[in-house]
């Protein structure tokens, strides 16, 4: 029996999250102390590496968007599949830290290919009844990705060159795989009053008002109390999170434990992860945004320091990093949720701004963890990396403007009545 297209298309969209976020983007932590070793590297030019390939990702993430809207959502897909690819095989094949530097950034950099246009992908060519389950097979790609990352790290051993070209041989197998499902069109615009899901798996209104509708995109309508508070959350989580991705490894084998500790770690957090995070739409419609998201990045603030108050622990390393799944992956899903509310009238717009707050924190996290683990020491980076996602649990969602919503819901009954 054949594929449908749902399974099609949700299937090469997981086959390029694995490769792209999961290798790409989220793996670079387990290599750190190998990096350390054999090239010499301190831990701030470590950190610089993972923040230039943060950089990187927000950049391709907007010419993406231009190549999606112009191509459709294969080429930028396949375009990212095989720079995770080269990144890979440059990284596999560096003679010193300038090589392995470019192929690192380069992977990193792959992931701004892989996340949007699967959206785009599975509204224009899975049938509405399986929309759901394609995003839903995209969305397990990443922490699907961490456990692949792991795996293949235990396999290679010490040799961890091969790991990185099997990280190569994945992106090639992803770039093939989209180029076959993927059709070469450019999307189509929405129509009013559909529903839309992110890559989180949040559902959300693709109603358009009508111009009379619509707030006016001024500079109040980005900023605002409401817009305020979700940069802010944004920006500290995104910080601590960037910081834990590029380092958590390297702190829980510089305190003593086996090389192996690492992958463990990375393949707890893609279980607890995903085992958790399927529900976040569940825990919202329930408890609603507010509890639920400060408990979420109080895990993430907890994670790093768990690190800290039991190092050299293997229970603590791993309970650190089911911890950081769970706060991460739910954390990150309510607050797409959010960012829904303060900007109900265009979703998609508001968001974008909210991508460069996240984009920003992974940038500064990494960066800022180095600095200070290599002037101070690495007590003082994890108490201050931790110290953004902690805070930001302070701030809850502002009220939701009603108003918006109530505009964009009337839209949509407007365009779903049936016309003769």
């Amino acid at each position: 029996m054949g594929l449908d297209q749902a399974a099609r298309v949700g299937g090469a969209g997981m086959l390029a999250l694995v490769a792209t976020y999961g290798l790409g983007r989220q793996a670079y932590g387990l290599f750190v102390p190998t990096f350390r070793e054999e090239f010499a590297l301190p831990l701030d030019v470590l950190g610089f590496y993972a923040s230039a390939a943060q950089a990187g990702y927000l950049v391709a993430t907007v010419v993406t968007g231009f190549l999606a809207a112009r191509y459709g959502p294969r080429l930028p897909v396949v375009l990212g599949s095989l720079l995770l690819a080269v990144g890979a095989t440059l990284t596999a094949s560096a003679p010193g830290p300038v090589l392995l530097g470019v192929g690192v950034i380069a992977a990193g950099t792959s992931a701004g290919g892989a996340w949007a246009p699967f959206s785009d992908a599975v509204r224009d060519q899975v049938p509405v009844s399986g929309a759901r389950r394609a995003l839903a097979l995209v969305n397990a790609g990443s922490p699907v990705g961490l456990m692949v990352a792991s795996v293949l790290v235990l396999a290679a051993g010490e040799v961890w060159r091969l790991a990185w070209l099997g990280f190569a041989i994945v992106g090639l197998m992803a770039a093939t795989v989209s180029w076959k499902v993927l059709t070469p069109v450019t999307r189509s615009r929405p129509q009013d009053g559909e529903l839309e899901e992110d890559s989180l798996g949040a559902r959300s209104l693709r109603a358009q008002p009508t111009v009379g509708e619509r707030a006016p995109l001024r500079l109040g309508w980005f900023v605002n109390a409401r817009s305020v508070r979700l940069f802010l959350v944004t920006l500290g989580v995104s910080i601590t999170s960037g910081a834990y991705f590029a380092y958590a490894p390297d702190t829980a084998q510089d305190a003593g434990l086996a090389a192996w500790t690492g992958p463990a770690m990375w393949a707890v957090l893609g279980l607890a992860g995903a085992g958790v995070g399927v529900f976040a739409g569940g825990i919202a419609n329930r408890y609603g945004l507010r509890r639920p998201l400060a408990i979420s990045l109080l895990l993430v603030g907890a994670s790093m320091l768990a690190l800290q108050a039991v190092p050299g622990s293997l229970p603590g390393a791993l309970g650190s990093a089911a911890l950081f799944g769970i706060g991460f992956t739910v954390g990150f899903a309510l607050l797409v949720m959010w960012s829904q509310q303060v900007f109900a009238d265009r979703p998609t717009t508001g968001f974008t701004v909210a991508i460069v707050c996240i984009a920003a924190g992974f940038i500064a996290g990494p960066s800022l963890f180095g600095l200070l683990a290599t002037h101070l020491d690495r007590t003082a980076a994890l108490l201050i990396s931790a110290t953004p996602a902690l805070l930001a649990a302070a701030l809850p969602p502002a009220p939701v403007d009603r108003g918006a919503r109530s505009r964009a819901a009337r839209s949509r009954a407007r365009r779903q009545r049936p016309t003769h």
